[in-house]
Order: structure tokens, then sequence, then C-alpha cells
């Protein structure tokens, strides 16, 4: 079994905990361990079926996207040397650039990861009985003076992760020791008046915070976005006055069973029945041309710590409001506890960003490669609006829709948002 990729952009992968153990039988799709991507960490499944006869790489090993990670056979199949013992996939080759001896601190607290380097104290696998924490965390830890045996994790399984070293104290044994007083010179030697020392004091404004892999994973990705996809924009006000009071009118009838409707749940329902009849925007551009998708795998933005994920509902085609909703709110919280299946990670078609519970009125969004669509959503609020001649008050939401031009045209995307305003707008339709 080798490391999976699980993400557009992704190019490495950490193993956090291995689910299976050496001699236990594994069948396709078996949860076999749980992996920290760029993004998040989900569980990998088991490509093979047989025996788990060997774990190449331990516990919090970094390993490239192909780098093997196990091996599964039979139970009587020979295993070579060959197949590796518990060591990183991934060897650190990087060697040290020469400094000049005059260089100050604050240069050398300069030196950032670039565009897919990763530390090499990330790329060394630690021994099993060591603390279990993120590389992200050690890296932290290293840099705060905190002792990670000090700290209680928070991640899968008890691991340390960034926020659990943010927020602990540093270690007294790691703090530097006191600077001793240089000895009184004797009296009969004249010591010239010291000279006057420059210490630069980094300012919070000239403090350079190290990127998390989340951080660059996202840099990565929509500077390729906005690089490589000629956006377009077509945004609509839509009147949700009467959406507001179908959803209302479920979340009463349904509350002993549990189910509460949200507004982005009415928003999905709506794309879906949307994209039925403009499949052309559930699609992807490739260089042999528009591969069209079957499935409806509808994306949702949702916000962490370090950034944005943006896992996918599978199959929403044939989902009905009732189904979106559960399956939406069991996708935002296993997005929470990292227990993310690959292919909702990776597998979104079309996708919504909803700013709405911030306040927002509207904005654009970036696609998703390599989607062809997203989008974006600001707050349900009351405006006054005209109807017939009349100014009257009405529960408003603005939609920006972004589209990739090599994919469709304006036009064709100014028909998807009315016929998306026309589905909230006479909400009947997302129950039939």
């Amino acid at each position: 079994m080798n490391m999976p990729q699980m993400g557009y952009d992704m190019q490495e992968g950490t193993l956090v905990r291995w689910l299976k153990s050496v001699g236990d039988e594994v069948t396709l799709g078996d949860a076999v361990a749980e992996i920290e991507t760029d993004k998040a960490v989900v569980e990998f499944e088991s490509t093979a079926e047989g025996i788990l006869r060997k774990l190449l790489v331990e516990e919090g090993t970094t390993v490239a996207v192909g780098g093997s990670i196990a091996i599964v056979g039979t139970a009587d199949e020979e295993i070579s040397d060959s197949g590796g013992s518990l060591a990183p996939a991934v060897e650190p080759e990087i060697e040290p650039a020469e400094e000049p001896e005059s260089a100050e601190p604050e240069q050398e607290a300069q030196h950032e990861l670039t565009d897919g380097a990763v530390p090499a104290a990330a790329l060394v696998a630690a021994p099993m009985d060591e603390v279990r924490a993120s590389p992200v965390a050690r890296k932290i830890a290293a840099e705060r003076g905190v002792d990670l045996a000090m700290v209680q994790g928070t991640g899968p399984g008890g691991r340390i992760v960034k926020t659990d070293v943010m927020t602990a104290e540093p270690s007294a044994k790691a703090l530097p020791a006191p600077t001793e007083a240089p000895a009184a010179a004797p009296a009969s030697v004249a010591v010239p008046a010291p000279k006057p020392v420059q210490v630069h004091v980094p300012t919070g404004t000239d403090e350079i915070v190290p990127l998390s892999r989340m951080r660059q994973q996202i840099a990565r990705v929509t500077v390729g976005s906005k690089t490589t996809i000629p956006h377009f924009y077509v945004t609509a006000d839509i009147d949700m006055t009467e959406a507001m009071a179908l959803r209302k009118q479920i979340n009463e009838n349904l509350k002993d069973d549990g189910v509460r409707v949200s507004v982005n749940d009415l928003i999905i329902k709506a794309c879906v029945n949307t994209l039925k009849k403009h499949p052309k925007f559930n699609a992807y551009f490739t260089d042999d041309g528009i591969q069209m998708h079957e499935s409806i795998n509808v994306g949702i933005a949702i916000a962490e710590e370090d950034g944005l994920i943006m896992p996918a509902i599978l199959d929403c085609g044939h989902k009905s409001l009732a189904e979106i909703t559960t399956a939406s709110k069991d996708l935002v919280e296993r997005s929470q506890s990292g227990t993310l299946h690959p292919q909702e990670y990776t597998g979104g078609t079309f996708s919504i960003s909803n700013m709405g519970m911030f306040d927002v009125t509207s904005f654009v969004a970036i696609i998703q490669p390599p989607q062809s669509g997203v989008l974006a959503v600001g707050t349900v609020q009351k405006r006054p609006v005209v109807q017939d001649d009349t100014v009257v008050v009405r529960q408003m939401m603005s939609a920006t829709l972004s589209v990739d031009h090599r994919v469709s045209d304006g036009a064709e995307g100014a028909t998807f948002i009315v016929d998306l305003k026309n589905q909230l707008e006479n909400p009947l339709k997302l129950l039939m």
C-alpha cells in the first residue's frame, strides 16, 4: 500500500496513527491508518485485500505521495528484507547552505519554508515511545521552548496538535539560562566604558509567523486557481422570504425527529436541482476536453483554526432535503474529528461557500480546482424591495457564482443563477 493523493495539490502526508496491526486481515475499504494532509486528518482506506504483513513507516512519519507505507499479502507469502522496516519513507536530502559568520539573529529568524519545502524534523520518524505530536506542533514547541511531555494532546488519539502547543506555557528547563555578569576588573586596570550596543527588538508588525502546512497548501491552490482558471462572476439577489418560512415550518414539525434544516441545506438542494438542469457546471476542465460527472458531489466550505477545507457531500443528486441535512451535519462533525473519507476530501464536483453566519452581505469565492464553479452566498437579511410599485420588506440574500470561463460562458452562468434563484424563491420545488 502506498501513500495516496488525497488532495488536488497534495505532495506528501503524515501518517498519524495505524488503525490496524501486523497480522490483521484487511479488505478493500477498511480504515487502515489516519493520514494528516495539508488540510485535515483523514482515514486511509485499504486498497488491497489480505493480511497486513509489514508496516513500513512509523507513526509521525511524513511520506511522499506514492511512497510505500505497508505490505499486504497472504499468510504464507515471503516478505523480503528489501520490503523495508519501520523507517521514514522520505529521507531528507537537504544540505545546509553556508551562512556568513556575521549573520545577525534577525536574519536567521527569517528563514521560512518555501513552496513545497518540508522541515527536516518532519521527515524523521520519532521513536514509538516518544510523545505523539504533529510535525507542526514539534516545530512550534521547539521555537517556543515548550516541553511536549508536559502538554495534553487534543488531537486524534491524544496526539498533540498546533493549538495545544500555542496555549502551553514554555518549560522552565527550556528557557535560556541567565547571562552571568562579567567579573570585576582589577583596580589597577583601566576599563574603558562599554560601547552602546544596538539591540534589534522585533515589533508586533515585524514578526514573521511561520506558515502552517495548511496555509502553504491554501496559498498554492488559490494562486494556481487564480492564475490558471479564467474566472468570471454572476451575482443575483434572491428573495428568501418563502424559503425561510418553509424552513421554519419543517423544523417545527420535525424537531422531535432531531431534524433541523439550515439555510445552507436549502441552498445545497437548490444547487443540486439546478446542476441537474445545467450539468456543464458539474464538470472539470481537462486538456482532453470537459470531463462531465454523473454524480453531483457538493463541497461545502468549513472554517478551521488554520484555514479552510471544502469536503463534499457525495451523491447529492439522489438525496432528499432531509437526507442532505443529515449528511451535511455528519460531514461537519467528522471534519472536526478528523474522520473524513478520502473521496469526501477530493471528490467535490461543485462547491458552496456560505459566509452568512458572519453577517457578510456578499463576496466572491475562488474556484477549487479542478472544479469549474463555486457559489458564494451572504447573509439573509430584511431589506426594502419594490414589488408591484410598492416598497415592501423582504428577506433577501445575495449570491455570486464564480465560473471557469474555459468551461462555460456568461450567458450560461446567468441562466444558471436565475434558475437557482427560481428554486429558492419557489421552495416547494426543493421538496419534490
